[in-house]
């Protein structure tokens, strides 16, 4: 057997084999003897059918087998003990012609090879915009946690500064309930409600039909009560079917340490001024999430806006007709390159970035992750002191599950390549408020659909 590589230029090389019959008919040979041992033909005893049947049946099929697996090998060895970094797969050459009779058969591959290029994170200055919560969010927090704590008392009506308990399901335009839609009950207070005109007076029984973006003052609570992410938040606007479970009004409690304690435990909270410094903290903590997708979007843009580097585009398109399950047009497979054309930069561009930070995800800390993932998810439940061996099983079950492990693999790459945009980016921090940035995200993202 021989393996020869001929460049054709940074991206692209063709891989030549050229094997010989004694390269692949021992195993052919060794093949058929296992099927003759085990084929029931009529006429013959399992096992005992004349080899001349056996080769005349299959000697065609095994040795294409044979050929193939051969070159797959070759090429698998050549390229990994030339580390070669290829994109897609190794593609056959139309010329390649498989002829048993031959002493020599020569097959041809086309290889994409990935670019080389560097990436220097100091260069990029990317805004991060500290989010500051305002008086009025802390004032409307402590006047939550007075009406929570605060007496309950029954009521015949949704009234002025009152709770009730609803049951919140999607709906479809003809009323019907969506499959896998919002199905939930929440307990509503009436001052978070954007259009409350439309829920006073309403009794148990009562329905009430409306748009998600009409439903809360701040549209934030779609994201905590629908478990959306903040994107998603600002864009949902299913019709909602909300059916009155229960009616209440709640007394305000007291600004005084019997509150304190009850929210935060003993003593954690001595005056108001504490309190409220504890709730702005909170907030802004809570902000930082979205203060952080921010930042890690803004940079993964400004490295596919200053990454440049070629690729192997004709190779690719290739590839992608190669994969297609329908037949694919010249003009269809551009169109598919142009679609996954950026994807694959940033893929390049990421893992350039854990290369050169010596970033891997080994299979132990995929089994860390799950576990800290599954004492959160315990906790939320109540249950915080779960014996690790029965964690242990639990972890163990989910890492048999291949889509967890893919998912967990992601999370952890994310986690890692934030703290190293964190630490290596130079950032420009602004304060701002939840609405200014709200409005941001708002004008890019008509802008991306603008340009669409």
């Amino acid at each position: 057997m021989n393996v020869t590589q001929n460049k054709i230029d940074d991206l692209n090389t063709i891989v030549k084999i050229t094997i010989k019959p004694e390269d692949y008919k021992p195993n052919v040979e060794k093949s058929l003897n296992d099927y003759r041992k085990k084929l029931n033909m009529p006429g013959f005893r399992k096992g005992k059918a004349p080899m001349s049947i056996v080769k005349k049946q299959y000697e065609g099929a095994v040795t294409f087998e044979e050929i193939n697996k051969v070159l797959n090998d070759a090429l698998s060895n050549f390229i990994s003990e030339n580390k070669l970094s290829i994109l897609g797969q190794p593609l056959p050459k139309e010329n390649n012609e498989l002829d048993t009779n031959a002493q020599d058969m020569t097959f041809e591959f086309e290889l994409g090879l990935a670019p080389e290029f560097k990436v220097d994170l100091s260069k990029a200055k990317i805004p991060y915009y500290k989010i500051e919560a305002t008086e009025k969010e802390i004032d409307d927090t402590v006047a939550r946690m007075q009406t929570q704590f605060g007496e309950v008392v029954d009521a015949d009506a949704i009234e002025e500064g009152g709770n009730f308990v609803g049951e919140v399901e999607e709906i479809d335009a003809d009323g019907n309930p969506v499959e896998g839609g919002v199905n939930t009950t929440i307990t509503f207070m009436v001052d978070d409600l954007k259009n409350k005109d439309s829920f006073l007076g309403k009794k148990k029984g009562d329905v009430i039909i409306l748009k998600a973006q009409d439903l809360f003052n701040d549209v934030h609570q779609l994201q905590h009560f629908f478990g959306l992410s903040h994107e998603d938040a600002h864009h949902f606007n299913a019709n909602l079917k909300i059916t009155v479970e229960k009616t209440s009004i709640r007394t305000k409690a007291e600004l005084n340490q019997d509150l304190f304690d009850k929210v935060y435990g003993k003593d954690k909270i001595k005056s108001e001024e504490e309190l409220r410094a504890k709730i702005k903290e909170e907030i802004e903590n809570y902000y930082k999430k979205e203060s952080d997708t921010k930042f890690m979007n803004d940079s993964v843009e400004w490295l596919l806006d200053t990454i440049q580097f070629d690729l192997p585009t004709e190779f690719l398109k290739k590839f992608i007709k190669s994969k297609s399950k329908e037949p694919m047009t010249d003009e269809e497979a551009d169109v598919e390159y142009e679609k996954s054309a950026k994807a694959l930069r940033y893929q390049l561009i990421e893992g350039q970035i854990l290369s050169d930070n010596q970033v891997s995800v080994q299979y132990n800390d995929l089994v860390e992750f799950t576990k800290n993932q599954m004492k959160q998810q315990f906790a939320m439940y109540g249950y915080v002191d779960i014996p690790d061996s029965e964690l242990d099983k639990y972890v163990a079950n989910a890492m048999k599950n291949e889509e967890h492990v893919r998912q967990c693999s992601g999370n952890l790459i994310q986690q890692e390549l934030f703290k190293i945009f964190d630490s290596k980016i130079q950032k420009k921090e602004k304060a701002i408020t939840l609405e200014k940035f709200d409005a941001i995200l708002k004008k890019e993202s008509e802008e991306k659909e603008a340009k669409k």
